[in-house]
Parts: structure tokens; sequence; C-alpha cells
């Protein structure tokens, strides 16, 4: 049977229209909407039945658009519609918690335009730390010693987190962080770039920043494990949840940590 374009382009325009609604809404409105629906035999009462079931101010035209949606398609049952909205809503959800976002560091200042929604940089390796259940990988060019992130780390080390952070050596960095976890060598494992392993003659350079929890979130930025990096630099990042990115950014170390990797145990 030969499929009409006309008639599949418009199944798919509407249900475009229904996933778009499905992310306005909020998980309760759509519960609450599902129900109301299962009960509701008639499109031209469904308006008023989705703002009895959820009266609140400013969802009148959230409501007017689903009328509108089941008009189109007067011949599904309240029940089916309700289920289609359920659907979306928990597809849109899904995508929402894999989405990534922007964090940013600096500069300070009381003017709007320095003024952003961005989450910090800070507060996004924080997250990453603390979401992390059994590996955490830290990489970084150059670090000095922060209080607070080394306590970050030796929390997560504490709770049974094994934690793997490549350094830049030339830096210093590698010698400045195995101060405060010689007594953690076990589960804060060091790793180094040695200098005959590199190309350019030896003089390429460890240069990523890099946390990732599990394989489940990631920070991927420009900034070091410094304080000024993570609080007062002008740095810029992206803060990624999506697993699938995430385990081939751990993949790929992973493979450099290996046995045919590059990299070594400091």
């Amino acid at each position: 049977m030969t499929q009409d374009p006309a008639k599949e382009t418009e199944r798919e325009r509407w249900a475009l229209e229904l996933a778009k609604l499905a992310g306005r809404l909020n998980p309760t409105v759509v519960r609450r909407w599902v129900s109301a629906l299962a009960e509701c035999t008639d499109p031209g009462r469904v308006e008023h039945a989705l703002l009895d079931a959820h009266p609140v101010a400013g969802m009148g035209h959230y409501a007017a658009d689903l009328a509108q949606l089941w008009h189109h398609r007067p011949h599904l049952s309240g029940e089916a519609l309700g289920l289609a909205l359920l659907g979306a809503a928990a597809a849109a959800e899904r995508a929402d918690q894999r989405r990534s976002s922007v964090v940013t560091t600096g500069p300070s200042g009381g003017s709007a335009l320095y003024k952003s929604a961005a989450r910090t940089t800070g507060a996004a390796l924080e997250e990453v730390i603390r979401s992390a259940r059994k590996r955490l990988l830290v990489v970084s060019y150059a670090h000095h010693p922060s209080t607070r992130m080394v306590e970050e780390l030796t929390a997560a080390a504490e709770r049974g987190v094994v934690v793997d952070v490549l350094l830049e050596e030339k830096t210093g960095a590698l010698k400045a962080f195995k101060t405060p976890f010689t007594h953690m060598a076990d589960q804060v494992r060091l790793w180094r770039w040695p200098e005959a392993r590199r190309g350019a003659n030896g003089k390429a350079s460890m240069h990523a920043k890099l946390a990732a929890a599990d394989t489940a979130k990631a920070l991927v930025g420009s900034a070091n494990l410094t304080g000024h990096a993570l609080h007062h630099n002008i740095e810029v990042g992206v803060l990624v949840r999506d697993p699938s990115q995430v385990k081939r950014l751990v993949s790929h170390f992973r493979a450099l940590m290996g046995p045919e990797g590059p990299l070594e145990r400091a």
C-alpha cells in the first residue's frame, strides 16, 4: 500500500508540535493532564478539563495548544492523546538530561555586561567530581594546590572512587599534586607522559583539560586545576552529559594509559 506523502508530512508535523508542547510542560503538569485526558471524551471540552486538573495561572495557552492538536486528530481517544503526550514528555526529559551546557569563569563585576546564566567552572568541576561513583579521570596542563579541590578529590577517593590524574610534568603540576595524596597512592593514581614517548622530538605537550565521572558526565574546557583558572581567569568550557560522548573521551585516555599507550604511572 502506497503512503500518501502529504499525510505522512502532516503526521510528522503534528508529532513535532506535540513534542514541542511536551518539552515546555513540567512533569507534574504532564501527569495531571494525562489523567484528565483519560477521562475526557470530547475535544471541545478538553481545554476546561485540563485547566481544572492544573489550575495555575499561565497554563491557558498550553491547554489551548493541546486542545487544538486533538481537534486535528479527532479520531484519537483522550487516553491515546494522553499516552502520546506522556511519551513525548519522557523523550524531552531524557534529551534534556543529556544536553550539554556552557560553563565560564570571570571576569567578576557589577556590570550587566559581565553577567551570564552559564554555570561557573569551579561549580561544574565540583559537580563532576561529586557525581563519580567508581572512576574519576582528571587531566590538566597545570596545577597549583587548591585546598578546595584537594578536599573534593580526597572525599571522592575516601568513598571508594578510583581517581586517575594525568598532569603535565614540565609545568611542575605533577610534583605539586603528589604531596597531598602520598598516603592515597593506591586510590589516587598519578600519570605522566615521558619525554621519550612524545612527538615533536620530545617537545609535545600534554595540554588537555578534562574531568570525567565514570562515563556519565564530563567537563571539558580551557581551565587548568588552579584556583585562578577555576574562579578568576576568563575561561570557557562545556559540561557534557551525554554518556556516549563521555565514554568516547574516557576511552581515549584509557587507551593512552593501557599497555600499548604512551602514558605511565608516576
